[in-house]
């Protein structure tokens, strides 16, 4: 008979939160595959420290939201914070691939430099 607190945010941001999850497990698994592959040693100081991390990004994203519902921003800071948080690891993703041996298509990385430079090189 509990409250489920999820239900109770919109369903865009249900979305990210689900996306930010899958891409922190994603980024996780191929950590450990780059150490597996041994591009990298695996050192449990370093795990520990991506845990430490990771809780202060929850810490954060539920910070915001706790003044997203005060001011009544209709979630526009926890949309907008959720979403650079799973742009950080989208490039965590891609660096991990890269160290593996693992390519993604051109088309893909031509986006991913596009938003990285902050615009689309139209002014050239």
């Amino acid at each position: 008979m509990g409250i489920n607190l999820i239900s109770l945010l919109p369903s865009l941001i249900q979305g990210e939160f689900i996306l930010y999850f899958l891409f922190k497990l994603l980024d996780f698994i191929t950590g450990l595959l780059k150490t597996w592959k041994g591009v990298s040693q695996y050192k449990s100081r370093v795990m520990r420290d991506g845990i430490i991390r990771w809780i202060g990004e929850l810490v954060g994203i539920i910070f915001v939201l706790a003044i997203d519902l005060f001011l009544g921003l209709n979630f526009y800071l926890t949309g907008f914070t959720l979403g650079l948080f799973i742009y950080k690891e989208g490039g965590s993703i891609d660096e991990n691939l890269k160290l593996i041996d693992v390519n993604l298509p051109g088309i893909i990385m031509d986006k991913l430099k596009i938003f990285v430079k902050g615009d689309n090189d139209t002014n050239e």
